[in-house]
């Protein structure tokens, strides 16, 4: 059986791409158009972009990428427009008299579920906008608070003005308003100078890989499969003829410890993906696996 190449790349971003920027290159060494990244990472920042490639783009919505880890460098007395480096300081403060005793005894507030305040350069839609389109433009942005979620925030290195931290979070937060607001917190001003995603969902730095360090003929080398990418999904080993079954889309009457509409993953004995599937009930029947996404 003849199965197209698919799969996910993890990539190590380096600075001053963007994630389409990413998608281009790869799109050049797979050799096939077909890709898709999985989440934005913003041009200053490097680290984990997962990049999906083939039928493997229609997978996303099942990837469990709601914990996302990252180290960044707050560098205190200064607030910048876009948050980060590349903007223009709009405020400058003392923070000279500033310990490191300080900074751990306001960290509590920014853990826990939190209301934040995205940067006005982001890609948040206003009216059908990008907001950093309308800033660059000059219009005033104003952006309401949403909740985040960060799990852990700590400091890693104490090197003042420049302090180095690391912070484990869920989907939305933005490190660029914690470096803002914490640097408010202490009645100074901040904004990052260096953003490293570590991880995002089961995906880390070590899986990763460089552009750099990719050609077409090592491409796919470094390719997880289709399988290992919804490795957070329960899964059932198909025989050979439910297999042709669900290459059909036919459902499955079988039997499985699942939730209703619960996302599961069908493998053949080979370790091959042939297709995301969902437990429903039937009327006057018992269960039943209905392919959802189908891979061959």
């Amino acid at each position: 059986m003849k199965i197209e190449k698919s799969g996910l790349l993890v990539v190590d971003k380096p600075t001053g791409m963007t994630s389409f920027d990413v998608v281009r290159d790869v799109r050049r060494l797979a050799e096939m158009r077909k890709v898709g990244h999985t989440g934005t990472l913003d041009p200053d920042a490097t680290g984990v972009l997962p990049v999906a490639l083939g039928r493997c783009t229609k997978l996303s919505k099942f990837l469990t990428l709601d914990r996302k880890e990252y180290a960044f460098t707050l560098r205190l007395g200064e607030e910048t427009d876009t948050g980060d480096a590349s903007g223009e300081i709009v405020r400058k403060a003392p923070w000279e008299t500033i310990g490191r005793a300080d900074l751990e005894a306001v960290l509590p507030q920014f853990t826990g579920e939190i209301q934040q305040v995205p940067p006005i350069y982001s890609a948040i839609k206003v009216d059908g906008k990008r907001a950093y389109e309308l800033a660059r433009a000059g219009k005033d942005v104003e952006l309401e608070a949403r909740p985040v979620v960060v799990r852990r925030l700590e400091v890693v290195d104490w090197s003042p003005p420049e302090i180095a931290l690391e912070v484990e979070c869920g989907p939305g937060t933005y490190v660029r308003s914690l470096a803002r607001d914490i640097g408010a917190a202490l009645e100074s001003a901040g904004h990052t100078t260096r953003i490293r995603r570590l991880a995002v969902g089961p995906f880390s730095i070590d899986d990763s890989v460089s552009l750099d360090d990719l050609n077409v003929e090592n491409f796919w080398e470094h390719v997880t499969s289709p399988l290992k990418m919804v490795q957070s999904l329960k899964n059932y080993e198909l025989n050979d003829r439910e297999v042709v079954d669900v290459g059909h889309g036919r459902p499955l009457a079988v039997d499985g410890p699942w939730e209703l509409e619960e996302a599961i993953a069908a493998h053949d004995g080979e370790g091959r993906l042939i297709a995301v599937m969902e437990w429903r009930e039937k009327k006057d029947d018992r269960p039943r696996l209905w392919p959802r996404r189908v891979m061959i």
